[in-house]
């Protein structure tokens, strides 16, 4: 089943408008810098199933920061040639490296639920991605576990430099948008965190490619009255074997008829 692209339009739009923070003149807000490197794997097993399989380091070594290592495993479902559904599960460390940050040692067991949705015209990429999750976090300082539940949607566009010349057929341009949501009564608590990527890719083949991209996150602290920017650069390798994404590399020796 495929979403329209008009009613997708819509929900993006209802996200862009009531997803941000009001920006009141006592609102404070931190600058800080880092970088991640991350691997994404999505493996068929056949035409129905599929492993996803993530790994994540966030800030080891960056001065004045939570350095983060994640995993997560999900089971793929492909439903039609466009459209994934997947359920999973991730396993999150945090530990600040600076003593005279105010967070202590937390650890995150969480399951996760994704919807995603990818379309294909002659020029660009685009994919629409839903999820849901149930996160379980043990802090190291001795306070309570918190059971905490958040739905997160982005929105990405991939453009292929083929389109401009057969001598960039590696090369392509990608960006997303990413808002995360709490599912919480208390309104001035909803919003956690926005993510604006934009990166350079190069296709290695028809499954594996790199990429190296900025991305700004505004992000709500929990117990801290400022927003923090993260101003951060992202190394990506991705192997992904679905089907329509296999399409966005061109071989040299199969070019497409422009007039089709």
């Amino acid at each position: 089943m495929e979403i329209p692209l008009r009613c997708t339009a819509l929900i993006a739009l209802a996200f862009a408008l009531f997803s941000f923070p009001e920006r009141a003149d006592a609102q404070q807000y931190t600058d800080k810098t880092g970088w991640w490197l991350i691997y994404f794997g999505d493996n068929k097993l056949n035409d129905k199933f599929g492993l996803h399989t993530e790994a994540q380091l966030r800030n080891h070594f960056a001065e004045n920061q939570v350095e983060t290592s994640l995993f997560r495993l999900g089971l793929n479902m492909y439903t039609s040639k466009s459209t994934i559904a997947t359920v999973g599960y991730g396993y999150f460390y945090n530990e600040p490296n600076d003593t005279e940050l105010p967070f202590a040692i937390t650890r995150e067991h969480r399951i996760w639920q994704q919807f995603l949705t990818r379309h294909k015209s002659r020029q660009l990429f685009t994919e629409h991605r839903y999820r849901l999750e149930q996160r379980f976090i043990e802090f190291g300082d001795g306070q309570p576990s918190l059971t905490d539940h958040r739905m997160r949607y982005r929105f990405q566009v991939i453009f292929p430099f083929y389109t401009l010349s057969p001598y960039l057929r590696h090369y392509f341009l990608a960006g997303y948008n990413e808002v995360m949501l709490n599912l919480r009564s208390n309104s001035a608590e909803i919003y956690d965190r926005n993510r604006l990527y934009v990166a350079l890719g190069y296709q290695v083949s028809p499954k594996l490619n790199f990429q190296l991209g900025y991305m700004n996150q505004a992000a709500r602290q929990p117990g801290l009255a400022s927003l923090e920017i993260n101003h951060l650069l992202q190394a990506t390798v991705s192997y992904n074997m679905d089907d329509l994404m296999r399409t966005f590399f061109r071989p040299a020796d199969r070019p497409e008829n422009p007039d089709r």
